[in-house]
């Protein structure tokens, strides 16, 4: 009476109505205090625990005998023993039916047994005719079918017999059933019995089986299997953690022997095999006895050390943070405020130590000594409720007995302070027996609290009835309301027979409507409850009606809500977000009208976005990815932005950087609101689409999709953030979703041209408008993976439902090595995304960054999207790492050391296991793009060299492809701060390497390439294989960077065509690629007088240009060709080679090399490169080629005009094999090495013309070295004796066999000399790319010396880097209008 009637009154008066202010806070205390005298003066208990509230037992005691005789009198006055009528509610309708059938199936027994009875004359035989009378009215009683009322399909365990019981013909006889369709299906998922939520310390998705939820009899355990698998599926490829909780679980709880058997038959294996650890929370003593009888079937779980038993939630937090804890309230609530007695002895066969546990609601008798369970030790906890406990007395002041419902035989227990456990014990069975509700009848749908919303939303729906009777009926009916409830409208009304009520009176309804909404808050909930259910009944009139008057209601949800409130009114609002949400996906013919006023409604409550955004999101999951659910919620989302962009968009881009961000291992510092411990770094997956969170990013970016139209997103705050989000989104997912990343971009771009605040310059406006054009071109269409699409609009709109399989099955994803010439092929929609065309794209949104911030005063936009896109490089993530790492490099304005040596270390460790080579390639591509900006004074950049040195070493078309980019960006910087200005090339770097030449020597070793005997010889020979790419870009850059090296070598001399010891190794290595070299560099011997008359326009003269002409190609190069057949372009007409050595880089004004964009995703390199290429050329040179020149190389051009214009025969004493330069033996045999490396491995015929030719004049000028080459040259001689028709060709070779023959010498053997002289790697190195075991030698040896390189010669100190920012929860100032 006073815990749910009196207190209640007393404690809240404002909603009983007895008050009509809200009370203040200190008055409300001490209502409180009162109520809690009365309600202790009623349970006839002192006070104990609260000190403050000790002196009012004095009080207490006086009035107890009062509070007796009260209750006394308000029971006193009831009706006599006949005039009560027996409540008959506990009975259900299976339990008269059953009792039906009992008696109708045995009555003849019946009445043959009461016939024989030794009280048949007292009983007489009118009981029983009564019930055959009544069983003759009631008929036969009911057979339903078997379906309906258990729905136990599988309810024999012999029906299984002939089953063949594996996981997948399980699933398929439940599907084959439809038993997944039934409400009993649906009943089981909402019972909660097993269900997913959090992860553990590990990153492991947890799972929970409350074990006490399952009630045998009740429960169809077939389909609660099902069930189980269902919710294991998406995460059994991976560890995941279970927890067991043994709660109370008893009897009612077990497993029938035939289902537990069923457990393990029908769980798939794999399930078995991903489980990380089983907790077992709670177990109990009938548990245990449960484990022995069934020790048979559960002998394989004996023993194992994957179980782990928990007796305490403290234990639990050791392998779980308690905020990712999701035990039932219920459980968690034992351990609270309680009183423990230990040391108690529980008297049995076996006298067990026991402490003795009270707590508000349930009694705990924990075991003291652990026992066994399945082989390990355990400490059991039995767990009786209040309601349990049947009686409590004391036998004596040591012992007392403890009885309990349903246990066959009383607890025994002795204990030093028997009377106050008893006490204890007593006073939570009172409390519980006062909280019981009283035993009159209420109706199942309304309960008395929803009375006033049921008839209020009656009254108002009835009011726009098409009856006028009908109506002036709910007009009476809402003035008897507002009467009997005392409801506060502003305005009379009068109960009135005849009046007369327009039907048109919807002003009059919504007045009322509004009106109740902000004097009756707190019909709120039982209101819109009724509102949402009489909605689907009524007519469409009535539906547009029961919109208008229930959308003033809407706002009142956030009472309901806050921090403070009880967790059942929360539970309801969200249940009526849920309904609201059922509405509008079912009501089609009202869809605009519920968007417009139900969500536009809500969307102007802030505190409501939240939990509407989590129904949402739910809703979506549940759905599958490519569901029209989908489609609905994002629409819904743009209704909730209708009312407030900034909120909404901020909460919706704030979920989506979480799901991205949220990053483990203090990767980003301590732990805060923005970066609370995550999912897709927690459990790493080679690709985004594999991970678990997969579906909630691509619901995400769904909703971004449809938001980002009309500045929906509000791009003016949120720009970094989807800038960061599109470029980890690109190339990801289906067709679909990349088409609907494609137009996310296009969508942000156009926001930025419309937004009316802040307004950009012409200039800005200008570059949005070329960047929307830009974005919508074939070349952007195949970075963002959409090349075969017509048009990226349609298809981002178009149901991706059947892709939805690929996106859930780990098999559908095929690794993939993408290198910057990767072979063309069909399109597959897993492919990897090219780091190069994720270089552009980020390049290209820098762009439109940069444009809009020069309008916009203060801005942070670079320093947000640079600190998101750092926070992702320096974090373990297959997926998105390579990602965060060339945008990092993409966008930032400044480096310091300690960034660079994160880089390493990061480098490093991807070398240790060298299983990722996206990682590796977007390490080095970080790492060009970044070396610009460090300070000239850093000893980083020499070492830099020496890192894209031992990346080319590796072996990988991908890597070396960045190794060469990286050492051209490296030359390129060095030269350009003036490094090379008073030390030569090989100064600088030797040095470099000094500290750690014990490591280098090593790597030198296994490569075969002796950088300490001949430094140039060695960078060469690295260089040469560059020349074998696939891809035409990285050949193009390697005759770039032997072109630089020639320069610099060079120095000081102004000809750097002059032949010199430093020079020679360059000019051989191009020798057959530029034309420009062999024109300064020429054959000075002329063919034999042998060759063919039919080779007139062979023959050799006197002349210098004639004779240079024997070395000229015929046709287009073998570079132009093979970049021909890669692109499917058709050959254009050939020429001579553009006589003009390229530049090292073309710089912008910040000096930042963009020659580093390699690859076939560079944007707009193709004029840049064409100027580079030595041998892809025409015989032109733009003046803007020229004076993009750096200094270096416009003056060796310069040299070589001056040059020209001496006499031929000046030219003519400058030849590539001098033997008055080339004066030692092995410089020679270096040179003849690398001519004869060159000509064993190129297919070129041009490229074979020229180099025999200067091969048949080393013959001649080194007879006694060019034995050294003899074996590199056989099967190549022979090759071209058998099948080579070129008269050039065979006249050099057969000049060289003459030669060989004339000068043979057998003590130079080619492969000792070069092996003593610190090359035999030379000619191997060079050869085309292979997988062979070299590489993870070289790669080891690379990780041991970079690892030296970074602690012992690098500067700097790695400090902890800042968390990233948030959008959400804690929005920032910005300056930003």
């Amino acid at each position: 009476m006073f815990l749910r009637y009196i207190n209640p009154a007393i404690v809240s008066p404002q909603e009983m109505g007895i008050v009509s202010r809200p009370i203040p806070s200190h008055i409300k205390r001490g209502l409180m205090l009162m109520s809690k005298i009365l309600q202790n003066i009623a349970n006839h208990v002192e006070f104990s625990k609260e000190q403050h509230m000790l002196p009012f037992n004095d009080f207490l005691r006086e009035h107890f005998e009062a509070g007796r005789k009260f209750f006394i009198e308000i029971a006193s006055d009831c009706e006599t023993v006949d005039q009560t009528a027996h409540n008959l509610s506990f009975i259900s309708d299976a339990n008269v039916l059953a009792l039906h059938r009992l008696l109708w199936n045995h009555q003849e027994k019946i009445g043959d047994y009461l016939s024989c009875s030794r009280d048949h004359k007292a009983v007489g035989r009118r009981p029983f005719d009564k019930m055959a009378t009544l069983l003759a009215y009631l008929g036969p009683p009911e057979h339903k079918p078997v379906e309906s009322t258990s729905g136990l399909l599988f309810s024999s365990y012999a029906r299984w017999s002939s089953i063949d019981m594996s996981s997948t013909n399980f699933e398929e006889f439940i599907v084959k059933h439809n038993m997944h369709q039934k409400e009993e299906f649906k009943s089981i998922k909402s019972l909660n019995i097993f269900y997913q939520a959090g992860t553990s310390k590990l990153g492991n998705p947890v799972f929970y089986f409350i074990s006490r939820r399952y009630k045998i009899g009740e429960v169809n355990a077939d389909l609660l299997i099902y069930h189980v698998i269902l919710t294991l599926k998406p995460f059994c490829q991976q560890p995941f953690e279970l927890i067991v909780d043994f709660t109370h679980t008893n009897s009612d709880n077990r497993f029938r022997t035939d289902f537990l058997q069923k457990w393990f038959t029908v769980l798939p294996e794999v399930a078995y095999n991903s489980v990380h650890a089983c907790y077992i929370y709670n177990c109990n003593g009938w548990v245990r006895e449960y484990t022995k009888f069934h020790e048979l079937i559960l002998a394989p779980l004996r023993g194992n050390r994957k179980i782990i038993f928990i007796d305490n939630h403290s234990r639990l937090s050791d392998y779980v943070d308690p905020e990712q804890q999701k035990l039932p309230g219920a459980t968690l609530a034992l351990e609270e405020d309680l009183k423990v007695f230990n040391n108690a002895l529980k008297l049995s066969h076996k006298d067990t130590k026991v402490s003795i546990k009270v707590g508000p609601t349930a009694l705990q008798i924990t075991s003291t000594e652990k026992t066994k369970v399945l082989g390990l030790p355990v400490m059991l906890n039995d767990v009786y409720y209040a309601s349990e406990v049947d009686e409590v007395c004391l036998v004596d002041d040591n012992q007392f007995s403890l009885s309990i419902i349903n246990e066959a035989t009383p607890l025994s227990f002795i204990h030093n302070d028997c009377d106050n456990i008893v006490q204890a014990i007593i006073h939570i069975r009172n409390r519980w027996e006062l909280s019981q509700p009283d035993s009159v009848t209420v109706h199942q749908k309304i309960r008395p609290k929803d009375v006033p919303g049921t008839l209020l939303n009656m009254a108002l729906l009835n009011l726009g009835s098409c009856d006028p009777t009908l109506r002036t009926a709910a007009y009476n009916q809402l003035c008897a309301l507002t009467a009997t409830f005392h409801l506060k409208i502003e305005g009379q009304l009068l109960e009135t027979s005849g009046l007369c009520i327009p039907s048109n009176n919807t002003i009059f309804i919504k007045s009322v409507s509004e009106k109740l909404a902000h004097n009756e808050p707190h019909l709120t909930l039982e209101f819109l409850e009724e509102c949402i259910q009489g909605f689907g009944k009524s007519t469409i009139e009535l539906k547009h009606l029961c919109l208008e008057y229930m959308t003033p209601w809407l706002a009142n949800l956030v009472r309901f809500c806050k921090p403070s409130d009880e967790s059942r009114r929360q539970k309801q609002v969200a249940g009526i977000l849920e309904k609201l949400v059922t509405l509008t996906i079912e009501e089609t013919q009202m869809y605009p009208s519920v968007q417009a006023k139900i969500w536009g409604s809500i969307g102007q409550v802030p505190e409501l976005i939240d939990m509407v955004l989590d129904s949402f999101l739910q809703r979506s999951v549940k759905s599958g990815l490519g569901s029209p659910m989908i489609e609905i919620m994002a629409d819904t989302a743009v209704a909730l932005a209708s009312a407030n962009v900034q909120l909404v968009s901020r909460k919706v881009i704030g979920r989506m950087c979480r799901a991205l961000s949220k990053l483990p291992n203090n990767a980003l510092g301590p732990v805060t609101p923005a970066t609370v411990v995550d999912k897709t770094c927690h459990s790493p997956t080679a690709m985004l689409e594999q991970h678990m969170m997969w579906a909630d990013i691509a619901i995400l970016a769904r909703y971004l999709l449809m938001l980002s139209f009309n500045n929906c997103l509000d791009v003016i705050r949120h720009l970094p953030y989807l800038f960061h989000t599109v470029s980890f989104l690109v190339y990801s997912g289906s067709v679909s979703m990349r088409a609907a990343t494609h137009g996310l971009v296009i969508n942000i771009i156009h926001s930025l041209c419309t937004c009316n605040s802040p307004s950009f310059s012409e200039d800005t406006q200008r570059v949005l408008m070329l960047s929307l054009d830009e974005f919508a071109l074939p070349k952007f269409y195949q970075m963002f993976g959409i090349s075969k699409v017509k048009s990226a609009a349609v298809t981002a709109f178009r149901s991706p439902h059947r892709h939805i399989g690929d996106w859930y099955s780990e098999h559908s994803y095929s690794e993939c090595t993408v290198s910057s010439g990767c072979a063309s092929g069909p399109q597959s929609d897993r492919e990897r995304l090219p780091l190069q065309s994720l270089e552009t794209i980020a390049d290209a949104l820098l762009e439109i960054m940069e444009a809009c911030m020069r309008d916009i005063p203060d801005c942070d936009w670079l320093d947000t999207w640079t600190s998101l896109a750092k926070s992702f490089a320096f974090c373990f993530n297959p997926a998105l790492q390579p990602r965060a790492l060339i945008v990092f490099g993409c966008i930032s304005k400044n480096v310091t050391d300690d960034d660079m040596k994160q880089l390493l270390r990061i480098l490093v460790k991807a070398l240790e296991v060298f299983n990722d080579l996206a990682l590796l390639e977007a390490l080095i591509m970080c790492l060009t793009r970044l070396q610009p900006l460090l300070h000239p004074e850093s000893p980083i950049h020499a070492a830099l060299f020496w890192v894209s040195l031992s990346v080319l070493q590796l072996d990988e078309t991908a890597l070396y492809a960045a190794g060469l980019a990286l050492m051209e960006q490296n030359l390129h910087t060095l030269d350009s701060q003036g490094a090379f200005d008073n030390k030569t090339l090989e100064q600088v770097m030797m040095e470099t390497r000094e500290p750690l030449e014990w490591h280098f020597k090593q790597l030198d070793h296994a490569v075969g390439l002796s950088f300490r005997s001949n430094f140039h010889f060695a960078l060469v020979g690295h260089l040469l294989k560059g020349f074998r790419h696939p891809a035409p870009g990285t050949v193009s850059r390697t005759c770039r960077v032997l072109t630089a090296l020639l320069a610099l070598a060079a120095r000081p001399n102004r000809d750097k065509f002059q032949l010199t010891h430093r020079t020679v190794a360059y000019l051989t290595a191009l020798v057959c690629v530029s034309e420009e070299v062999r024109s300064r560099c020429h054959v000075k011997h002329s063919l034999p007088k042998w060759l063919p008359d039919n080779c007139d326009h062979y023959c050799p003269s006197t002349d210098h240009h004639q004779s240079s002409m024997l070395i000229q190609p015929t046709t287009h190069s073998y570079r132009r060709k093979t970049e021909e057949h890669s692109t499917g372009k058709s050959p254009h007409s050939s020429g001579s080679h553009s006589p003009h050595l390229p530049s090292i880089a073309n710089q912008d004004g910040e000096g930042r090399a963009h020659s580093v964009q390699h690859g076939s995703a560079e944007r707009d390199l193709t004029d840049a490169d064409s100027g580079l290429d030595v041998a892809e050329t025409e015989g032109r040179s733009t003046p803007a080629d020229d004076a993009e020149r750096p200094a270096s190389a416009r003056s060796g051009d310069c040299d070589y005009s001056e040059h020209s214009s001496k006499s031929d025969k000046d030219i003519s004493r400058n030849s590539l094999l001098d033997p008055s330069v080339l004066s030692d033996f092995t410089t020679q045999a270096l040179v003849l090495t690398v001519l004869a490396t060159l000509v064993k491995y190129t297919t070129d015929e041009d490229e074979i013309r020229i180099l025999y030719q200067y091969l048949a004049e080393g013959s001649v000028v080194f007879p006694k070295v060019f034995p050294v080459i003899h074996s590199l040259l056989d099967m190549k001689i022979n090759h071209v004796l058998m099948h080579c028709h070129d008269q050039v060709i065979l006249s050099a070779v057969q000049s060289i066999i003459q030669n060989m023959i004339a000068s043979e010498d057998a003590s130079q053997q080619q492969l000792h000399y070069m092996q003593s002289c610190g090359f035999g790697g030379l000619w191997r190195f060079a050869g085309p790319f292979t997988k062979n075991q070299c590489t993870a030698e070289n790669s080891e040896l690379f990780v041991y010396c970079l690892e030296a390189m970074v602690e012992t010669c690098l500067p700097g100190e790695v400090r902890d880097r800042p968390p990233p920012p948030d959008p959400d929860p804690a929005p920032r100032h910005r300056n930003v209008q």
